[in-house]
């Protein structure tokens, strides 16, 4: 039986500070053989199309963010010693990256933060694929899943939830999920950062108990939720999100925050295993 620092792990992420800081969490807990980082896609499509007043809001909600990562995360300016594979945005799926993954010889495939998995690689690792989706699972799913709660005014919906990877986006089984400890201060960004934080805090663990059979994934209920679009995400969604921070939402949300959960119940480790 495998303990978490014997696993031989492979990372396939992104390429921004918080994608070399769920690599380090990794290193520091299991046996990390290999990083695969994908280059991020742009997140609006034709930038130099918008009102420069929309351009405005979109560039200061990604300041803010970037600002806020660099506050919790601390800098880290290079993925830990470990072999790594730097590619272009929707290069995941290449033979070139396949055979590269192969030859690391993994016993598991952590995701986080690229383009979705398709076979020869979701095939060939069938199981052993376990994805970070960044959003509570079904009830937010597919992109900017920890942004959409607070344009609905549903923070309680903020979250992370660690799955096995199948070919439909994000609804395979549910290994664990969670929520960030959320003070009235905290806005979209502080939010979104202290998930990761707790996701790769927990996930080294969550790996061990997976290959020990000591969890079982438990299939998802996709008739309920939301499915969120990158073509959806714009000024006035950010505007929107912004308003509800403004008119008390943070406050409200900790008040109620038994009967919200209750409303959006999440699987968290069973006592004994927590």
């Amino acid at each position: 039986m495998k303990m978490e620092r014997e696993l031989r792990v492979l990372l396939l992420t992104g390429d921004g500070l918080r994608h070399r800081y769920a690599a380090s969490r990794l290193a520091q807990k299991t046996n990390l053989v290999g990083v695969v980082s994908e280059g991020k896609a742009a997140i609006i499509a034709a930038p130099d199309l918008l009102p420069q007043d929309d351009q405005h809001v979109i560039d200061q909600h990604l300041a803010e963010r970037d600002t806020v990562e660099r506050r919790l995360l601390r800098d880290m300016p290079h993925f830990p010693d470990t072999r790594l594979l730097e590619i272009a945005h929707g290069a995941i799926n290449t033979p070139a990256v396949f055979a590269w993954a192969q030859a690391q010889a993994p016993d598991l495939i952590v995701l986080y933060g690229t383009s979705l998995v398709k076979p020869p690689l979701l095939d060939a690792y069938d199981g052993r694929i376990i994805n970070l989706h960044l959003g509570l699972s079904p009830y937010y799913r597919g992109s900017g899943t920890n942004f959409w709660p607070l344009v609905y005014n549903e923070p309680e919906c903020v979250g992370a939830t660690i799955h096995l990877a199948v070919a439909s986006v994000d609804a395979g089984a549910i290994l664990a999920q969670l929520r960030p400890s959320a003070e009235v201060t905290d806005r979209a960004h502080e939010l979104g950062t202290k998930t990761i934080m707790a996701g790769f805090d927990l996930m080294p663990y969550i790996l061990s108990l997976y290959v020990r059979s000591k969890l079982k994934p438990q299939p998802q209920d996709l008739t309920q939720g939301r499915v969120c679009r990158r073509k959806d995400f714009n000024a006035a969604a950010v505007r929107r999100m912004w308003g509800n921070f403004t008119a008390g939402m943070m406050a409200e949300y900790l008040a109620e925050e038994k009967q919200r959960f209750q409303r959006y119940p999440i699987m968290q480790l069973p006592e004994g295993l927590a």
